[in-house]
């Protein structure tokens, strides 16, 4: 991943983080204001450190990211990877539509939503939904998304972070979503 990419994939994670999960990382505001002078290996680090976090076992939060104009898996953390069945090495490259994703049936949905943001360049936070699950079932995640930027502006790309809800609490804020929509 280029370092354009790798500071935009960090800024990203900061903005989503920071409106949905504001305790994740609570050293990452402090530790940001070094990324603008920061070597690409330092950067690289950086967010390695920040997925080794976020795949801690009482860290219920999974991140990944999706790059170019098809929106290919360009890295996420081992919770994502669990979800998604597949070791995280090998989700790089692949899309929503890949036929071993348990969220395949979703994937035209997915990449509509990534669509919106990319092309509106606003995130889209605190999305209620159903998502399949590689148990063959469903569960219910509250999600975030937001547009990566190249340090020229251009978006790249879309990261994006959930967590798994019990099934009262997503039906729960599914249903105040809605009526939130209605509004």
């Amino acid at each position: 991943m280029s370092a354009s990419a790798v500071r935009g994939v960090l800024e990203t994670y900061k903005c989503v983080m920071e409106a949905s999960w504001p305790r994740m990382h609570p050293e990452m505001a402090v530790r940001a204001r070094m990324w603008p002078s920061a070597s690409d290996a330092e950067l690289e680090k950086e967010l390695a450190g920040y997925l080794t976090e976020a795949s801690a076992p009482d860290c219920n939060v999974r991140v990944f990211w999706k790059l170019g104009a098809g929106f290919a898996f360009g890295g996420c953390n081992e919770q994502f990877a669990r979800d998604a069945g597949i070791p995280s090495a090998e989700l790089i490259g692949l899309t929503d539509f890949d036929r071993r994703l348990p969220w395949r049936m979703q994937a035209a949905k997915y990449r509509a939503d990534d669509q919106k943001v990319a092309d509106s360049g606003e995130a889209n936070l605190d999305i209620v939904e159903r998502q399949g699950s590689s148990g063959g079932g469903f569960t219910w995640v509250r999600a975030g998304k937001a547009p990566i930027r190249s340090v020229d502006g251009t978006v790249i790309g879309v990261l994006g972070m959930y967590e798994l809800l019990d099934a009262e609490t997503g039906r729960k804020l599914y249903g105040e979503s809605l009526l939130k929509k209605k509004r």
